[in-house]
């Protein structure tokens, strides 16, 4: 069902077992911040590599970097934590939440429910980091909670693998494939992975961009040696049928994906597509956008094996093929 959406606060988790990798994948983020305005919660101040210089301000709970970024304690008051910050007039790019390393990020789930029934926060991303040189060491209890742990997320990070060798990384991904068919799984090294990925606001520059472009233009763009970008832009409206197959298609081929789209049953009305893993969402927006400057715009985000711009054009241009002829006005 298609909702309308509202100016709500991004929130992204991370579980992972203890030592897996969180506290570098926070530090990372924080680093790569580039002007957003990110607000993580954390378990260890201490954990969390936050150079003297680059501190503004420091509370109880809570310690303002220079760039924007915030970080703040987890505790029992994490939902009117985050409702507060979610009422600002100038909202922050994001909400990051750490679990414990020893508690079921699950259990996040229904304070997230709260907050995104009370219309101030939504969803973006529920990531697992997971130690693939450490699993097989693990008993079997421990395994079976981080592969239930895997199923439930939008995004795995097979952490470790420049330690763990290929025979142990081969047995995982296929025992990942089998526990958590419909959880998309990223290999990485000190959790080292585009936070475009991660963020859905971070791949919004990227969904401007291809206004740039000529309608129908379709380009891939290198984003690191380990990723690769596809974008597209039509004038075309397009069948809101031929595009749901389209997007049940995606997951097999990229990470993320967002888009700003005109279907041909509401021409006037633009809807905002996100995807991680295998979870998608139209949604109406909240504001009307002006329909002479705007056509549907997408791109979408995977690993260079992976993801082939080609196909995903051709697929895409088949779409608009089948699509009604009718074009927006420019």
């Amino acid at each position: 069902m298609v909702s309308k959406a509202k100016n709500r606060l991004p929130i992204i988790t991370i579980g992972g077992f203890l030592g897996s990798g969180k506290t570098t994948l926070v530090n990372r983020i924080l680093s790569q911040a580039n002007g957003k305005r990110y607000v993580v919660f954390v378990n260890d101040f201490g954990a969390i590599n936050i150079d003297f210089e680059k501190i503004e301000t420091v509370e109880e709970n809570r310690i303002s970097l220079k760039n924007g970024c915030v970080c703040c304690s987890l505790n029992d008051d994490l939902v009117a934590g985050i409702a507060d910050f979610a009422r600002q007039e100038i909202l922050p790019d994001a909400i990051i939440i750490e679990a414990s390393g020893v508690s079921d990020p699950r259990a996040l789930d229904a304070s997230l429910d709260m907050l995104e029934a009370a219309g101030l926060t939504r969803l973006d991303t529920k990531l697992y980091v997971l130690d693939a040189y450490e699993f097989c060491n693990l008993n079997f209890e421990d395994s079976e909670y981080i592969l239930d742990c895997a199923a439930v997320s939008d995004l795995v990070l097979l952490n470790k693998v420049d330690i763990t060798p290929k025979d142990r990384q081969t047995a995982l991904t296929h025992t990942l494939k089998d526990a958590a068919p419909f959880t998309n799984v990223v290999s990485t090294s000190y959790c080292s992975i585009d936070v475009s990925i991660l963020i859905s606001r971070e791949i919004d520059i990227a969904v401007r961009e291809t206004k740039k472009k000529k309608f129908n233009s379709l380009k891939a763009v290198n984003h690191t040696e380990h990723y690769k970008r596809w974008s597209a832009e039509t004038g075309v409206l397009i069948d809101r049928e031929q595009f749901a197959s389209f997007a049940r298609m995606l997951p097999k081929y990229c990470y993320r994906a967002k888009g700003i789209l005109r279907f041909s049953d509401a021409p006037e009305t633009p809807y905002l597509f996100d995807l991680v893993g295998y979870r998608a969402t139209i949604e109406a927006a909240e504001k009307p956008l002006q329909l002479q400057k705007m056509s549907s715009q997408i791109v979408a985000i995977g690993d260079k094996n992976t993801l082939c711009p080609e196909y995903i054009g051709k697929k895409f241009s088949e779409i608009l093929m089948k699509s009604p002829t009718a074009h927006l006005s420019e």
